[in-house]
């Protein structure tokens, strides 16, 4: 443990001797969007106890609350090229701020009156930290962006920015996590739901005081590709159009619609092995703590091997790591004497680390191969991928569910449901292969270019027109001039 924290120090004391105030702002939206995982156990008791949902429809509908998710490149779009209150970030921080605390207070008065009214407003809250999620992370494109033209290496940049964002979420996690389980005890559902509105409104607060640069609407060139809303969508997709990039985000897709067996793993182990809400928030406790190992050994040893390799190495590390479930719902674990707790504990360590390890080289990829312009449109977009991807995985889980015949009163074939599954997790790396990450660079470097070369010839055409415009005016005053 004090290993971890003495690499946190390390990390945040350089970050201080780099510091960026945007990073402030950075640390503050992936923390919010940590610290909300606190009402994560009481959602899941509300639709299991409240509602008498099964894991298969548990599945289905909470996959349909994170639909917005799935769209978040428009939201990008939308911040990208239409500044609101003559701001691109900071208005649409503390709007949608506003709106994720009142659908968490809405929650906690009327969200157990019906399931419809749960949904919808599971789904509102769902948008709102989608929208600043995506600001938050369009600012760390930014911010990546401006460290690479002081860097000889982007790699590093790239990777420290997306450890900094996705390590201060899971340390928000963290913190949910441990109190999350122990609240249950304590507090009613509706209360805890009340609770989790103070981080968002927390998140409202500080953004009041992010500064940023104030653009004036009316004095906004539609020349500039930025403020051109049909020229991002075009830029968008003349880029996306590569096969360097719609290669790799193709695989990106196969790889997160492996089927997920989050719900029917938590039917298991309440109705099953009898844990409580407090043993599950130590298991989400583990959860973090083990994200945030992961975020640290990525960034410190991890970060200059190609993707190709480690892609490949905690792709496989991962399958025997989920097969491993398998002794858990054999009851194999109690034949040999393991404790149920003692077993879940290590495992869950081993799963969410190696997951964390697998997922960093691709969200460093993603940030790699945003353009200018439209980082948040581009970065919103590959995490749309990779939302969409587990979206579908929640449907798949819960459709092989219902075939297998697997439910809160059946689980005889967990075990090859979790074999049927982890096929899945495998069937992509015949295909890693597409992602060239050093020529996916060059591209995106040579379209920087021409884009450059664009608005320098768009600047040059209405530089000429308005010298043009006061030559006539001035030809027009002197005229007045000599009449009077």
């Amino acid at each position: 443990m004090s290993i971890i924290f003495d690499k946190l120090f390390r990390q945040f004391s350089e970050l201080y001797e780099n510091f960026n105030p945007s990073y402030f702002i950075i640390a503050v939206v992936a923390f919010s969007q940590g610290v909300q995982h606190l009402a994560d156990l009481s959602i899941n008791y509300m639709l299991k106890d409240d509602f008498g949902l099964s894991p298969a429809m548990m599945g289905l509908y909470l996959s349909y609350t994170t639909t917005p998710w799935i769209v978040k490149p428009f939201w990008g779009l939308i911040t990208d090229s239409k500044p609101l209150l003559g701001y691109r970030r900071k208005s649409y921080i503390i709007l949608f701020g506003i709106f994720d605390a009142l659908g968490w207070i809405a929650l906690s008065k009327y969200g157990t009156d019906s399931l419809y009214s749960a949904l919808l407003l599971l789904f509102l809250i769902q948008l709102s930290t989608c929208f600043v999620n995506v600001v938050g992370e369009a600012i760390l494109v930014e911010v990546a962006a401006q460290s690479s033209r002081q860097q000889t290496n982007f790699q590093h940049g790239a990777s420290k920015n997306v450890s900094i964002f996705f390590g201060v979420r899971a340390f928000g996690t963290l913190i949910s996590a441990f109190f999350s389980g122990q609240l249950l005890h304590y507090f009613t559902k509706q209360e805890i739901f009340l609770m989790t509105a103070a981080f968002p409104t927390l998140l409202v607060l500080v953004s009041l005081f992010y500064v940023e640069e104030k653009v004036d609407p009316r004095s906004l060139d539609q020349n500039d590709r930025r403020n051109n809303t049909m020229q991002c969508i075009k830029d968008f997709w003349t880029f996306f159009q590569n096969p360097l990039i719609y290669k790799p985000v193709a695989l990106i897709f196969c790889f997160m619609m492996a089927p997920s067996s989050s719900t029917i793993m938590f039917f298991f182990y309440t109705q099953v092995l009898g844990f409580e809400p407090s043993f599950l928030g130590q298991l989400k406790f583990v959860y973090a703590l083990s994200t945030i190992l992961g975020v640290l050994l990525y960034n410190n040893y991890l970060k200059d091997v190609p993707f190709k390799k480690i892609f490949i190495t905690t792709t496989i590390l991962y399958y025997f790591c989920y097969q491993s479930m398998i002794i858990l719902v054999t009851r194999k674990n109690v034949e040999w004497g393991i404790n149920d707790k003692f077993f879940c504990l290590g495992d869950s360590v081993m799963l969410q680390l190696v997951g964390e390890l697998n997922l960093m080289p691709i969200l460093v990829l993603a940030c790699r191969m945003c353009p200018k312009n439209i980082e948040a449109t581009m970065y919103a977009m590959l995490m749309s991928t990779i939302n969409f991807g587990s979206t579908l995985g929640s449907q798949w889980g819960a459709l092989f569910l219902i075939i297998l015949g697997v439910n809160q009163n059946d689980y005889s074939k967990l075990w090859l449901f979790i074999i049927v599954t982890g096929v899945f997790i495998l069937m992509p790396l015949p295909w890693v292969g597409v992602v060239k990450e050093d020529k996916i660079l060059q591209s995106r470097d040579q379209q920087l270019a021409q884009l450059k070369k664009k608005d320098f010839e768009s600047d040059t055409v209405s530089t000429s027109n308005l010298r043009q415009e006061d030559d006539q005016q001035q030809l027009l005053s002197e005229n007045e001039q000599q009449k009077s």
